[in-house]
């Protein structure tokens, strides 16, 4: 089956991947000087106009920011969703449906306790999955439901494969896209089949799109969309939708933390009121500093080219691997392997090489399968030497995985 069945998901809380990691890897030597992949923090230079503009601020913290965002910030947001997804000021105002966050996870999390109340309520996300949905589903009195992801599935969750009365139980459904890790792009018509459940059924949908500025080359022409993009094409100024989006991968800005979501007037109206008692403000400086990124798009198109490099060396490195495949978006691979703990370890006692087991993103099904045994990710986040070496070392030390336990589904 492609998904769960709520009644067999875990009710306990969810460790990170990290710590797990940790475990496996940190009672034993590194065979070479160690070099992280496993950690999805871009390493590529940031914009030096950003970095200037804080450096400049520092008296602007002596002041309480606006937690809706400073009238320049929330101008130049505005701006990228009209130059990226086309999203026009009619259909999304600026002043009420765009609020700044300190990062997206905190976001992400926050969200899920806007979630209309249902008996016994689901949340769902995609297995694998990022660990902030299930915190936040556990944080907000929900059960996680799982919705594998798999190769059989163009890992993307199932969504015909839903039976209605898990659809009714619904309280929400995180996607991410391009997803993490596969780097799977979900199109307009997927988008909008998740828009018609979530109007039908009455939950919330909340759509990571942070790695929407990191696509392949073949989609240039047609990078991913948003949800915001359904929203519009309905003339849904309350669409009972939230897109999160952040300057740490498109702007290589991880330790800014600064994002921000966007949605239904209704929504957000709801996630401003519980940010003004639960979260802190941006500060005024990293505002400023974020609006002169989000007004530039010179740097993203560089960045997103070298990204696009280091796909060019995976594909060549792991052309016959069996199941490699180029990720359509994100800056992840997504690698086959016979066993994800197995070779994490491998890769660090031969070489020093951090790399992420598959099976620590994902939960296992009932019958104790779990699709991320048979991976690894492995983050594309160096320079382009690091990168080449790494990946050619992988290549060579591991064993392929056996071709007929990734074959592509037709």
């Amino acid at each position: 089956m492609p998904h769960r069945r709520a009644d067999a998901l875990p009710k306990s809380g969810v460790q990170s991947p990290f710590a797990r990691l940790r475990g496996l890897l940190d009672a034993h030597q590194p065979g070479r000087p160690a070099i992280s992949l496993a950690i999805g923090e871009p390493r590529h230079p940031a914009p030096d106009f950003v970095l200037q503009a804080l450096a400049a601020e520092t008296d602007s913290y002596r002041r309480y920011p606006p937690i809706a965002g400073l009238p320049a910030w929330r101008e130049a947001v505005a701006g990228w969703l009209n130059r990226r997804f086309g999203i026009a000021a009619d259909s999304l105002a600026e002043a009420a449906q765009i609020m700044p966050l300190n990062g997206t996870r905190e976001g992400l999390f926050l969200a899920a306790q806007l979630a209309p109340p249902k008996p016994d309520g689901l949340m769902a996300m995609p297995n694998p999955f990022y660990q902030v949905y299930a915190s936040a589903v556990t944080a907000a009195g929900a059960t996680p439901l799982y919705l594998d992801a798999s190769e059989a599935t163009g890992f993307l969750p199932d969504l015909e494969a839903l039976e209605e009365t898990t659809l009714a139980r619904m309280r929400a459904l995180y996607l991410c896209s391009p997803a993490n890790p596969q780097g799977t792009i979900a199109n307009l018509d997927y988008l909008q089949k998740t828009y018609d459940l979530a109007k039908r059924y009455g939950f919330i949908l909340l759509v990571d799109e942070c790695y929407a500025e990191i696509y392949d080359r073949a989609h240039e022409a047609t990078p991913p969309p948003s949800i915001l993009q359904i929203m519009q094409q309905h003339k849904d100024t309350d669409a009972p939708v939230m897109a999160f989006h952040s300057l740490s991968k498109r702007s290589n800005l991880p330790g800014l933390r600064s994002g921000f979501c966007a949605g239904g007037a209704q929504l957000m109206q709801q996630f401003f009121d519980l940010r003004m008692i639960a979260a802190p403000q941006s500060p005024i400086a990293v505002q400023n500093a974020a609006a002169l990124a989000w007004a530039d798009d010179a740097h993203v198109s560089d960045n997103r080219a070298l990204y696009q490099q280091k796909f060019d060396m995976a594909e060549k490195i792991f052309s016959n691997w069996p199941g490699f495949f180029r990720p359509p978006g994100g800056f992840f691979l997504w690698l086959p392997v016979d066993n994800g703990e197995a070779a994490a370890l491998q890769l660090w006692q031969q070489l020093g090489l951090r790399v992420l087991p598959g099976a620590y993103l994902t939960r296992p099904s009932a019958d104790g399968q779990n699709i991320g045994d048979g991976y690894i990710r492995i983050a594309l986040v160096g320079d382009l030497q690091e990168t080449e070496t790494a990946l050619r070392d992988i290549a060579t030390h591991l064993s392929p995985p056996m071709a007929a336990a990734h074959e592509v589904a037709s």
